[in-house]
């Protein structure tokens, strides 16, 4: 998500959210929200101060509301649920494909591990026997490309948004598990 700062002559707050043209050239899609300059101004800051990115900047917001209140953390293109030995996982438009809880430990680890610089120029496919679960992970530029099943359309993901999904399948496998 990209904040783009806005005219001064606003009169009060206004989200105004714009999905770009197919033929614009990015890695995902990015919509454009106004805010007040000061809000804009305050994210920016924020992002500065620890020097991450304003999409960055944001998810460490939403991450600090659902630590601390009832404000869901979780990635609405992405349904994660609970099996009895494992999870189903579905991106949207694709199908739900299901892993069992060793297959889900493996797979949040090889994100971290791609987070952290390992694999580069790699392109993972992780297989669980199990429950027939499939998945390839690769990372393209700054960001990374993951497909659930292996064989299905690759989903964009930023680090931070690969994190928290990372951190969604931790969450969901231990509250399967007690």
């Amino acid at each position: 998500m990209k904040i783009f700062p806005i005219s001064p002559c606003l009169n009060g707050p206004t989200v105004v959210i714009r999905q770009q043209s197919t033929k614009e050239k990015t890695m995902n899609q990015h919509h454009r929200i106004k805010l007040p300059a000061d809000r804009a101004a305050q994210i920016k800051g924020l992002a500065e101060l620890h020097g991450i990115s304003t999409s960055t900047a944001i998810g460490k917001l939403f991450r600090a509301l659902n630590q601390n209140t009832d404000v869901p953390c979780d990635i609405p293109s992405i349904e994660i649920n609970s099996l009895s030995d494992g999870l189903a996982i579905r991106f949207e438009k694709n199908k739900v494909t299901g892993f069992d809880f060793e297959a889900v430990a493996k797979i949040t680890k090889l994100i971290r591990e791609y987070l952290a610089g390992e694999h580069a120029g790699e392109r993972n496919i992780l297989l669980c026997a199990e429950h027939g679960g499939t998945l390839t992970l690769r990372r393209i530029g700054n960001g990374y490309k993951l497909a659930i099943p292996a064989a299905a359309p690759e989903k964009n993901f930023t680090p931070d948004l690969l994190q928290d999904f990372a951190d969604l399948m931790d969450h969901a496998a231990v509250k399967a598990q007690h």
